[in-house]
């Protein structure tokens, strides 16, 4: 769901009316900036074309919502260096354009799609869900649609974002640059958090039927994708001996990931899953998320609750927010008691 969310914002209008001096050379030189990726220069020319007072109607609406895509991709830029206080200062900056633009052009299904990605990192599911359901009724789009499902995921409503996976799993994965394991997937890790781990399981086998030959030379996926079957599998008392041992024959159980599994066989010990990551604190920040949720999962299924909730309590101090892993905790957590 990242990759939808990071090709719906970055999307930048780039059709403007005959330029002029003023507010339009503003617009003009902001587009420049933006396509170029100057972020902070795009926005502030941006600023400067609005401010001018003589742009059009249709011209404010392309400064506002080219304005509010670039605050949107900032702030996910900041979620990604833990600055959280600016990352929210940023979308309450893009929902303040993207409403403005609403309210000049209330057909445009986009906006609507942009201001609710906006509103979901922000934690505001319900007004997120509400502009998901407006742009969908205006256009019916896959991306709109999975997009919802992860926002009805995000507050809670399950059922709902179960059903709006399994629609989606029935189009047409291309209309969105999707694979076409990319809805079970999502819909598997729903599931999951719903605490319906067989069918979570059923879903996750179904992603490596379909995705596992086109992810042959791919040293992450495939590691990845075993450990969630995995711990679906065992959260539903489900022995998946045999089913492990032979993805594990196509993993490098002595690199991370691959060490995951080879940990899930009990080949080794957790505190040999991984050494230090040489890829900076970024990468090292993802290693650590997948490895304290993984384990936090593994303590779940051998009964020791208080490793559990530490390893949990891990999660949400490392992953992004807008990670599943770190959705996954939260909710791990609560029925903890913590």
């Amino acid at each position: 769901m990242i990759r939808v969310l990071l090709a719906a914002v970055c999307m930048v209008v780039l059709a403007a009316s005959s330029l002029q001096a003023g507010g339009l050379d503003h617009l003009k030189a902001a587009k420049t900036a933006a396509e170029a990726g100057n972020a902070d220069e795009a926005i502030h020319l941006f600023t400067q074309a609005i401010s001018a007072g003589d742009l059009s109607a249709a011209d404010k609406l392309v400064a506002r919502k080219g304005r509010g895509s670039i605050y949107t991709g900032k702030s996910m830029i900041a979620d990604a260096f833990q600055k959280r206080d600016d990352a929210r200062r940023l979308r309450d900056n893009a929902i303040e354009d993207l409403t403005a633009a609403i309210r000049s052009k209330t057909d445009d299904d986009e906006l609507y799609m942009a201001r609710a990605q906006a509103l979901h990192m922000n934690g505001q599911y319900d007004k997120a869900v509400a502009d998901l359901d407006a742009a969908l009724k205006l256009k019916d789009s896959l991306s709109t649609l999975m997009q919802r499902a992860a926002s009805n995921r995000a507050k809670g409503d399950y059922d709902r974002a179960v059903a709006d996976f399994t629609a989606a799993a029935t189009r047409d994965p291309k209309s969105a640059d999707l694979d076409g394991w990319e809805a079970y997937n999502e819909r598997g890790y729903t599931l999951f958090l719903a605490a319906r781990y067989a069918e979570a399981a059923a879903d996750f086998d179904k992603v490596l039927s379909l995705g596992v030959s086109s992810h042959s030379g791919d040293v992450l996926w495939l590691p990845y994708q075993t450990a969630w079957l995995h711990i679906a599998r065992a959260r539903a008392g489900q022995n998946d001996a045999e089913e492990l041992a032979r993805y594990a024959g196509k993993i490098d159980l002595k690199q991370w990931p691959g060490t995951l599994v080879a940990f899930f066989l009990g080949q080794i010990k957790a505190d040999q899953l991984s050494s230090p990551s040489s890829h900076g604190a970024s990468m090292g920040r993802a290693r650590e998320c997948n490895l304290s949720f993984f384990t936090g999962e593994h303590a779940l299924v051998k009964g020791d609750k208080a490793e559990a909730a530490r390893l949990f309590v891990r999660v949400r101090e490392v992953c992004s927010i807008h990670t599943v892993h770190f959705l996954a905790a939260g909710v791990e957590l609560k029925r903890l008691g913590k």
